[in-house]
């Protein structure tokens, strides 16, 4: 399993569980608790993949994100 694939996976149970705040935690909280959870995912992924990611998959990542543009 590669560095891209765990921060994918870190990702994605971050915005499952601020699916499940947002649905379950009554309203004035929930939508707090889901955005919080959601940047904090992305954070959390992105510092994940810069710490175990090797030089050439960093390189490879930059290349794809500058390929596929804004």
């Amino acid at each position: 399993m590669n560095a891209q694939t765990i921060r994918f996976l870190v990702q994605l149970a971050f915005a499952f569980a601020a699916l499940f705040a947002v649905v379950l935690v009554p309203a004035p909280y929930g939508p707090s608790l889901g955005f919080f959870l959601l940047v904090f995912g992305l954070w959390l992924g992105r510092r994940i993949f810069r710490r175990i990611a090797s030089l050439d998959e960093v390189k490879a990542d930059l290349r794809q994100r500058v390929d596929e543009g804004p």
